[in-house]
Formats: C-alpha cells, structure tokens, sequence
C-alpha cells in the first residue's frame, strides 16, 4: 500500500513538472515568435522606407538643371537634404560668382560611403551635376542635391 501512495506521489510530481516544462517552452516559443514578427515588421519598414528614398532621390536628381552662378550674391548658402539612412547637410560657399568650397556639416551615411569625392568634382566643374561617385551613388546625389537646393533656395 505504501509503494502505491510513493509511486502516486512521484507520478504526480512528474506530472507537475512535465506541466511547468510544457508551460516553459510555450512561454519560450511565443517568445521567439513575438521577436520574429517584430524583426520582419522592422525590416519591412525599413525596406519600404529605402525604396520611397530611392525614389526621392532619383526624382530630386533628375530636376537638377545648370545653375547659373551670375544669378548667385556672394554668401554661404546651407541645405540639409536626404531621409534615413543617408543624409547631407552642406554649406556652399559663393564668392565672385563661384563655388569656393562646400562643406559637409553633417552627414549620416555606412562607412565608406560618404562619397567626399563629389564636392571636388562639383568645384571643379562649377555646377551641382557631376558624375556619382562609384559605389556611393546614393551619397553622392544626396551631395549635389543638396549642394543644388542650397544654391537654388538658400
């Protein structure tokens, strides 16, 4: 009699325990699902974010036309242009009716990809429209947009 009442007692604690490792890994894998749907959720934002800045970008781009520095006083004109992850914030410097220098005052971009190459391109050939800086070509437009609407609106 007694074997039975020690044997009933060790099934049901195992039954409790098998319940709290059931109730465990539930807990465990709803969890991880959560962490699932949130990271797809993120990625999904971010990817449609990208594709509207790309699209940004490429239509900005396409508008930019000669700039006629005659029409431009002599100043410092500022533009911050661009949307997470790539963003430009220039000064032109105009004196005589040239460029004299820009300066990046700030800008958010992947290492590597700043793309710096296109503000000696854009002063060397006086207008915002230069050729895109290869393997930063998101950048670099950013740069001669914003380098454009800082000397169209500034």
């Amino acid at each position: 009699m007694q074997m039975i009442e020690f044997e009933n007692k060790n099934a049901c604690l195992f039954d409790k325990r098998e319940a709290k490792v059931k109730k465990g890994t539930i807990i465990f894998l709803s969890i991880i699902s959560i962490l699932i749907v949130i990271i797809v959720v993120v990625i999904f934002g971010f990817n449609q974010q990208f594709k509207v800045l790309l699209k940004d970008i490429d239509t900005e781009f396409a508008a930019l036309e000669n700039i006629h520095l005659s029409d431009i006083p002599d100043g410092i004109y500022q533009y911050r242009y661009g949307k997470i992850p790539v963003i430009v914030d220039v000064s032109v410097h105009v004196k005589n009716h040239i460029i004299e220098s820009i300066s990046i005052n700030d800008q958010s971009s992947g290492p590597g990809y700043e793309a710096l190459e296109t503000v000696d391109r854009i002063l060397s050939k006086q207008q915002p429209a230069v050729d895109v800086v290869s393997g930063a070509t998101i950048s670099s437009k950013c740069i001669m947009i914003a380098t454009y609407k800082a000397l169209k609106e500034g």
